[in-house]
């Protein structure tokens, strides 16, 4: 945010980059709109979301790690049957070995993969356009304090994972050895499961607690309501200059100002547009929802969804060669597509939904059409002076015209004064 209130078209250089306002008074910039951040993630008549994030590589990622378990316990059933046909006997030391590898080693990454997904969906809240009412719900979150006991965190729970899995080793490993249990196997076996029950005593009602405190204590999830021709919008390019690297990159902002304190903003949201035109386009299908309706932006991308997989895979079926086609069906086997589509299609349909507070869905419910929210007056005379600015220069750039368009509403202001 910045000091002065920022007006569309107005280019401002601040701390962190040179920007180009977009808003407040959301005027047509003339860019086509289209949705190249995959930002758009539902709509309807009343609303439309927008939230970032590719749930269908999340899902993939995380059931690769079943297609990897089902991949080593098949090579060792394999060794185990040829085993049997050159030995004449039955050897399941290296089908356990596969199983316990796959619950110990494998499967945990694909849950703790899992897990994040969720909840980095139910931290990262979407944006909430209402058209009818003519405002945004922006998301924050307030309170929250840190979970305060020994070694809580990403440590302790690697720590704990570790120790767990040397101790189980510890019973499993002398059953593996041919022949009766010796002595010290056995002490061995009965020292382990010692140990492993007096870790579950301590660690499990470490973890029962400090999951109760980080519920407690957890930021809350709030939402702004926000007049949606006071948001602010603005296309910035920030550089980042480290000891030995340059980058750039160009972002598209959403926020809400806080009027205590101009430098800040009550909440606010960006989304990554790789160059300044891309994120005019983007912003573009924003405004086409809220001033024109739904059928004026692009719609969500259905890429995620189950009837999107089966309509890919008939197209393949009937475009790619045998090899290509083959190829493709074994990579959707490793990443188990048709699970992650449908994975993905409960987390958009179900998990985020009931993530939402409740005032959202009361403030989201349709409204009889008598009682919607109209554009102002300001913004009236804003789309005019534009129109007319448009028919005087029409070979104009999307950003050269809002450019002009402020230029004029200052010159217009200044002659009024």
């Amino acid at each position: 945010m910045t000091e002065q209130p920022l007006r569309a078209g107005e280019r401002r250089k601040a701390a962190d980059g040179d920007l180009l306002a977009l808003s407040p008074l959301p005027v047509a910039s003339g860019a086509r709109p289209s949705d190249p951040a995959d930002w758009i993630r539902r709509k309807n008549p009343v609303w439309m979301d927008l939230q970032g994030g590719s749930l269908v590589f999340a899902a993939e990622l995380s059931l690769m790690f079943l297609s990897l378990c089902i991949l080593l316990c098949l090579a060792m059933v394999y060794v185990t049957i040829a085993f049997y046909l050159h030995n004449d006997r039955f050897v399941w030391e290296p089908t356990i070995a596969a199983v316990v590898g796959s619950l110990f080693f494998t499967a945990p990454f694909g849950i703790v993969i899992y897990y994040n997904t969720n909840k980095s969906i139910k931290e990262g809240p979407p944006i909430r356009l209402n058209r009818q009412k003519r405002e945004v719900a922006m998301p924050c979150w307030v309170g929250g304090k840190e979970v305060k006991i020994p070694f809580w965190g990403r440590d302790a729970s690697v720590g704990i994972y570790t120790i767990y899995l040397f101790t189980s080793f510890g019973v499993i490993v002398p059953f593996l050895h041919e022949g009766p249990l010796d002595e010290f196997q056995r002490s061995f076996v009965y020292w382990s499961l010692g140990a492993l029950f007096l870790e579950s005593l301590i660690f499990i009602p470490y973890i029962l607690i400090g999951l109760h405190l980080h519920k407690k204590h957890k930021p809350r999830l709030e939402y702004v309501y926000h007049p949606w021709e006071q948001l602010v919008a603005y296309v910035q390019k920030q550089q980042d200059i480290g000891p030995s690297i340059f980058t750039e990159r160009t972002l598209l902002t959403l926020a809400v100002p806080d009027p205590d304190n101009p430098e800040t903003a009550k909440a606010a949201a960006s989304v990554a547009v790789g160059h300044e035109t891309v994120g005019l386009a983007q912003w573009e299908s924003i405004r086409r929802f809220m001033e024109e309706g739904p059928e004026a932006c692009p719609d969500p991308r259905d890429y995620g969804t189950l009837a999107y997989y089966k309509e890919s895979c008939r197209q393949a079926r009937r475009e790619k060669p045998m090899g290509a086609w083959l190829w493709k069906k074994m990579a959707d086997w490793f990443f188990q597509r048709y699970l992650a589509h449908k994975l993905t299609e409960w987390r958009v349909n179900n998990l985020i939904p009931k993530s939402l507070p409740d005032e959202l869905h009361e403030w989201s419910q349709p409204l009889p059409e008598d009682q919607w929210a109209g554009p102002s007056e300001a913004l009236k005379v804003e789309t005019r002076r534009l129109e007319s600015l448009r028919k005087k220069n029409p070979r104009l750039a999307p950003e050269a015209m809002l450019e002009a368009l402020y230029r004029a509403s200052r010159e217009g202001e200044t002659l009024l004064a």
